[in-house]
């Protein structure tokens, strides 16, 4: 039977039963995959979104490495070998990155600049623009209030990766932090500014390496 990957995690979480799911954790090379046994992958629904946002909470307070799986990761158990077997070196630095860490998020809203390229983005753009659209991609634009929040927070952060979003999101900004910095980062973070949303902690869904 396919295995429904959660999380991979640094230890032994042994078997457990939750509700009417029976979850099971397996040693691959000295990474703890933490599986469901099931044919399907469950329906995309905000319950099991939910439900599989709980699961992931619960391995995190159990183990103090997690990274985990993107939703939907059915994979027959030699497709699992052969992928671990494959990252594995990446795994192991993913595992120590996350380590004791957990993951603080911050949204930041504003009003998006007009694009002063021209050019339709369905249609071929200059070199120039290319780049400048790769840098966006890469860094993408806050706000004042964005920056002065990310300033203020930045001595707590152990990594940072950041998104471009869309319509009024502009940015998010994930924060690796660990766990023993969180409530000088919740008070760096101070009261809640306009245009800027602040959450965690959270597992470090956005530290974890693609690997299938």
């Amino acid at each position: 039977m396919p295995l429904y990957v959660l999380a991979l995690t640094d230890t032994d979480l042994g078997s457990w039963t939750t509700g009417t799911r029976r979850i099971h954790s397996e040693d691959y090379s000295g990474v703890h995959v933490i599986h469901e046994r099931r044919n399907t992958v469950p329906a995309m629904s905000d319950e099991e979104l939910r439900a599989q946002h709980a699961l992931v909470m619960t391995i995190a307070e159990r183990a103090p490495a997690v990274l985990p799986a993107r939703f939907g990761s059915l994979l027959a158990k030699r497709e699992l070998t052969a992928a671990i077997a494959r990252h594995h070196a990446e795994i192991v630095a993913a595992l120590d990155q996350v380590r004791d860490h957990v993951q603080m998020t911050i949204r930041v809203l504003g009003q998006r600049a007009p694009s002063t390229s021209g050019v339709a983005s369905e249609e071929p753009i200059s070199g120039t623009e290319y780049l400048r659209r790769a840098r966006l991609a890469a860094a993408p634009l806050t706000t004042t209030a964005g920056e002065r929040m990310l300033a203020a927070v930045k001595p707590m952060v152990s990594a940072e990766r950041r998104e471009p979003g869309a319509g009024r999101l502009l940015a998010t900004v994930y924060h690796l932090v660990d766990v023993h910095q969180v409530e000088r980062y919740m008070k760096a973070a101070g009261r809640p500014v306009p245009g800027v949303i602040v959450s965690g902690p959270w597992p470090p869904f956005a530290f974890s390496p693609r690997l299938w």
